[in-house]
């Protein structure tokens, strides 16, 4: 085994010698110079044009050396933002929709009213049990001691009273569900309610997009090995050609996207073939660097992100 490997290595020695030689030799420079490539003659001009493409060359290959050094870069990127979707708490028949398709909203800002007749109803007779409750429990006032046939009856009143106050405020907290409200500040979008409809709790209306959105990139699992919070990255947006927003990395998701799959791989079954994971990063764009493109930047578009690891 031994005799083998070295006759292998001296083959290989002699073999390097040989090329090594024959590269060097003024017979291959010969060669080359009479050959098609060595009468080519160039013009001053055609010289200079070589030498601007030399230089131009030479800086796109230290571009490139440099993202692949400093940078880790991918286009498995979108924007994201928050999305409400506003449903209401109780039945009811729309009776107002106060927004309209993509209309921008404030935190407060009604979107749909329902018709409240029923509700104010409900109020009315809520107060009603409720005062006649209290003025029965009102009777055993001023009383220092209650005798044995008043005791029971006491107590009664004094349920009743407890039950009418818990009913007056659900009446009083359903009417005013028949407001519905923007809960942030927003976009609306997928509007699918309209005037007289009849709704039940829970039933999507619309949803409302938040103004912050961010980007989120699907690193590979060997790209991130350098990542910190707070780094600097730089973002091309698709629909925005020309223009590169500064932004930083916030955060590194504790999963991989096939951990929060709704069915995730069981690794510990069949045949295992290797696959590189892609683990989600939040990107947080500089508010100064997107102001004029608020309204541009749109959930789910398509971007590429460059973070600056060194």
């Amino acid at each position: 085994m031994s005799q083998a490997v070295q006759s292998l290595s001296g083959n290989i020695n002699v073999f390097r010698s040989l090329l090594v030689n024959k590269i060097t030799s003024n017979s291959l420079f010969e060669k080359l110079k009479n050959g098609p490539l060595g009468k080519i003659k160039l013009t001053p001009k055609q010289k200079k044009m070589a030498a601007i493409a030399s230089v131009v060359l030479g800086l796109l290959v230290l571009k490139m050396l440099y993202g692949m050094i400093f940078f880790e870069s991918t286009d498995d990127a979108f924007i994201k933002a928050h999305i409400h979707q506003i449903s209401p708490r109780i039945v009811g028949t729309v009776a107002e929709v106060a927004v309209k398709d993509h209309q921008h909203v404030k935190k407060g800002d009604v979107l749909v009213r329902l018709d409240k007749r029923d509700y104010e109803v409900q109020v009315r007779a809520a107060q009603a049990r409720y005062g006649k409750a209290h003025r029965d429990l009102g009777r055993f006032e001023g009383f220092a001691s209650l005798n044995a046939n008043e005791r029971p009856v006491f107590d009664q009143y004094q349920s009743e009273a407890l039950v009418t106050d818990a009913e007056l405020q659900k009446a009083q907290l359903q009417l005013e569900y028949t407001t519905i409200i923007a809960p942030e500040d927003g976009i609306v979008g997928k509007r699918n309610v309209e005037t007289g409809d009849l709704i039940q709790p829970g039933q999507p209306l619309m949803a409302l997009v938040e103004d912050e959105p961010w980007v989120e990139a699907n690193f590979k699992e060997s790209q991130i090995r350098h990542f910190e919070p707070g780094q600097r990255v730089y973002v091309k947006v698709d629909g925005i050609p020309g223009k590169e927003f500064e932004a930083r990395l916030d955060s590194i998701a504790p999963g991989s996207g096939s951990t929060f799959a709704l069915l995730p791989p069981d690794n510990a079954t069949g045949n295992f073939t290797k696959i590189v994971q892609r683990i989600p990063v939040k990107i947080v764009f500089d508010k100064e660097d997107i102001k004029g493109f608020e309204n541009k930047l749109i959930s789910g578009m398509s971007t590429e992100v460059s973070v600056k690891v060194h």
